[in-house]
Parts: C-alpha cells; sequence; structure tokens
C-alpha cells in the first residue's frame, strides 16, 4: 500500500461516520434500551451515556451543539423537534472528522492504526467526553457522573474506534509495517 494521508483520510471520515453508528447501536444495546425509542428512566440515567451520541452529559452534547450553532447564526435556540433532527447530524459530522484526522494519522504513523482502533477510541473519550465537553459546559464536571456511566461512555467509543479502523483497514488495507532504518524483516 503505498500511502497517502488524503485517502486515509476520506478511508477515515468513513469510518467514523460508521462509528458513530455503530456506538450508538452499542450504547442501546447497554443502555437497556427499548426498540420504540423508549428507555429504562433510571438505568439510562445512573449507568449508560445518553443514548443519542454515547457521552456522558445528560443532554446529547451534540444536540446541545446543533441548538447553540443555531443561536449565534438564526438567532434563536432549536426547538425540541429541530434538536432531535439536527443533533445526528453534529454526531456524525464529529466522528467523521475525528476519523479523518486518525485516518490520515495512520498513513503518516502506521504505529497510530495499532490494537485495532482501541487506542484511537479511547483518546477520543478522554479528550472529547471527560475533557472536552465539561469545558466547554455541555457536561457536568466528570466527577459528578458514577463510574459506570463513564465505564459505559468508553465501551461505546471503544465500539467507535473498532468500527473507524475496521472501515479504514478495508478501505486502505493495513498500515503498512515501519523497521527502523537499515534493518529488514526476517522470513521465519
Amino acid at each position: 500500500m503505498n500511502t497517502n494521508p488524503w485517502l486515509g483520510a476520506v478511508a477515515g471520515a468513513l469510518g467514523g461516520i460508521a462509528g458513530s453508528w455503530m456506538m450508538v447501536r452499542f450504547n442501546h444495546v447497554v443502555g437497556g434500551s427499548d426498540e420504540d425509542g423508549g428507555s429504562h428512566p433510571h438505568r439510562r440515567r445512573t449507568a449508560s451515556p445518553n443514548d443519542t451520541d454515547g457521552t456522558i452529559a445528560d443532554e446529547p452534547a451534540s444536540s446541545q451543539v446543533a441548538s447553540l450553532t443555531a443561536e449565534s447564526t438564526m438567532g434563536r435556540p432549536l426547538t425540541e423537534r429541530e434538536r432531535q433532527r439536527t443533533g445526528p447530524l453534529f454526531h456524525y459530522a464529529f466522528g467523521a472528522i475525528a476519523g479523518a484526522l486518525y485516518g490520515a494519522a495512520a498513513e503518516v504513523k502506521p504505529e497510530y492504526a495499532s490494537a485495532g482502533g482501541v487506542p484511537f477510541g479511547a483518546a477520543v473519550w478522554l479528550t472529547a467526553d471527560e475533557i472536552g465537553l465539561p469545558a466547554f459546559g455541555l457536561a457536568r464536571h466528570p466527577t459528578t457522573y458514577p463510574l459506570s456511566r463513564h465505564a459505559a461512555a468508553l465501551g461505546t467509543h471503544i465500539v467507535f474506534g473498532l468500527t473507524t479502523e475496521g472501515v479504514r483497514r478495508l478501505l486502505r488495507g493495513p498500515a503498512p509495517r515501519q523497521f527502523p532504518t537499515g534493518q529488514l524483516p526476517t522470513s521465519r
């Protein structure tokens, strides 16, 4: 495989979109969400991340960002129906951007694609969910949420990383192994 950060970014973006979809599906499984979109309210609040974007925030961060964007561009917050429709678009856009950065980086430094994308998913969880959301006022301080909720959010983000890497690898192939200068692999 020839390295090409642009193609890696495209593959990563597609993987990020698929990963965003998979993490929400996974969250429905671990959160006990019903098929009709209902949920078990007590379990959802304490153990699981929210069911729209898999973050620790009580209200989906993607819906909050959509509404804040509308306020700054349209001069008004979104209605609840508008939030339900546009929030997922922000969720998938974030996944595509994170995936594109990951895909481009994996082309340049193949070791970033190690462990099937698990480190990538964990890094997104740590930087975006645990640090970014509280820093931007989109979630309470992380210590106010139970450990089970952090673990469930981490789980959804690991699914995101695994899926993103799976799609990236399907489209671009495994990241090439790089050997130190002057050192060639030995055949067995």
